[in-house]
């Protein structure tokens, strides 16, 4: 969030966190539920997205969250996100998701997302961010992980692969490549491709 002068003497922002439930049982599973009175003094306009631009000038709003998340033990295991109320002078409701499948213990899928709708006075807007994860421990010296991630505000589609191997107990070798692609008219183009190869050793004396 943005935060305004303070220089002023006038308050800048302000954010009052109440957890009135918040469960969790023998099974590792938990609710809650939260109230989030908060306020912000913006001095400039502050973008939300692109086109999207709140005046400046003191605001106050509610924000409420509900969180159901279940044991990270299981194989299969999650957690759902709410938050909704009032920003700045209009509305915003996110929903978000996250989810962890572990099929054998050298393997991981995750999953992560995220939808945000958002009513204001200057104009409404819709937001969705997604990205799937896949981590293989070959073995404990020998780890690759790829997370592909997509946005609909930037349009870029985005990969990111890392193989970790830790060759010494002071040395690692890393090697990492980045590859996005942006959506121009329904068609997929190259933004950027990246190749980077590091090693790192810690010397004891």
């Amino acid at each position: 969030m943005p935060r305004g002068a303070v220089s002023t003497g006038r308050w800048a922002s302000y954010q009052v966190f109440l957890a009135p439930v918040n469960w969790r049982l023998e099974s590792g599973d938990r609710f809650e539920a939260n109230i989030v009175p908060q306020g912000e003094r913006l001095v400039k306009p502050f973008e939300v997205t692109q086109g999207i631009n709140i005046p400046p000038g003191a605001y106050h709003f509610v924000r409420y969250r509900l969180e159901l998340e279940t044991a990270a033990r299981r194989k299969l295991s999650g957690q759902l996100t709410w938050r909704f109320g009032g920003f700045y002078d209009g509305h915003l409701h996110q929903f978000q998701v996250e989810g962890a499948w572990k099929p054998l213990p050298t393997l991981i899928f995750e999953l992560e997302g995220e939808h945000d709708i958002g009513r204001l006075p200057v104009g409404s807007f819709t937001e969705s961010l997604v990205g799937v994860r896949a981590l293989i421990n070959f073995s404990p010296d020998l780890t690759l992980s790829s997370f592909i991630q997509y946005d609909t505000e930037s349009r870029i589609l985005g990969s990111n692969t890392r193989l970790r191997w830790t060759f010494n107990p002071a040395g690692d070798l890393f090697v990492v490549y980045n590859h996005n692609l942006r959506d121009l008219d329904s068609r997929l183009r190259l933004e950027s491709n990246q190749l980077l190869v590091k090693a790192q050793y810690s010397f004891r004396y």
